[in-house]
């Protein structure tokens, strides 16, 4: 990679049996993943993005991780070899190409760059090799800001979202980011939007509850090609 080229990320995401959740988390911390996030399954009512990540058992967990994209392939292949995911009901892992990305999450997980721009700035790379009608903005903030970031984004043209409950992960004591202490207990806001509003309500959302917020929140898209439901608003 050259000097000014950004870094281009990608989602991987992994939902296994509760039972090896301590085993997926070993993994990522082993090959040093710095920022990855768990949500559990809920035995209440579940929602309609639950059931569509394979969450609406209460057996299961969901990871989130941000990966650079020339390692997402080969992390996949190790889950899958030391896991089994392709035993039946053991779980699945996939990875997902992101069209915006906060620079918050650029700074964390490739410290050894130099940072072009603060939380409203977004990958250019990502945001430019992809084109899709819709996107789904995922925000991951402390836990007790989810009104804000609503607030902020409904603002911003957003008409709901969907909120999961997780952690963080920490790796080898990393206590801090910009000197703040993370809180690990943390809301994943899903919310989806028509691809021209995806800027304006990440940039609503970065300033209301971004990393130099209490909120403490990182911010991403990925697009989304096709959806039902979403064809007669503007956002949902």
């Amino acid at each position: 990679m050259g000097d000014n080229k950004p870094l281009v990320l990608k989602l991987l995401g992994v939902i296994v049996d509760r039972a090896w959740t301590k085993k997926v988390e070993e993994i990522l911390k082993e090959e040093q993943v710095r920022f990855h996030f768990i949500a559990l399954g809920q035995g209440t009512a579940a929602s309609d993005v639950m059931a569509l990540l394979g969450l609406n058992s209460v057996d299961k967990s969901l990871f989130c991780c941000l990966v650079p994209n020339y390692e997402s392939s080969a992390l996949l292949r190790l889950i899958e070899e030391k896991v089994r995911l392709s035993k039946p009901g053991r779980g699945i892992g996939f990875t997902a190409p992101l069209s915006g990305v906060s620079g918050a999450a650029l700074q964390l997980i490739a410290k050894d760059f130099e940072s072009k721009g603060d939380d409203e700035k977004m990958d250019a790379e990502n945001t430019e090799k992809i084109t899709a009608k819709y996107d789904m903005v995922l925000s991951i903030i402390n836990q007790g800001y989810t009104n804000t970031l609503m607030t902020a984004a409904k603002e911003a043209g957003a008409r709901g979202g969907t909120v999961l409950h997780g952690r963080k992960c920490d790796v080898d004591g990393e206590s801090k980011f910009f000197g703040i202490a993370p809180q690990l207990e943390k809301d994943i806001v899903v919310i989806l939007t028509r691809h021209e509003m995806k800027t304006d309500i990440m940039r609503a959302i970065s300033q209301a509850c971004g990393m130099n917020t209490e909120a403490q929140g990182v911010v991403l898209s990925l697009p989304i090609d096709e959806i039902e439901g979403l064809k007669s608003v503007t956002s949902a």
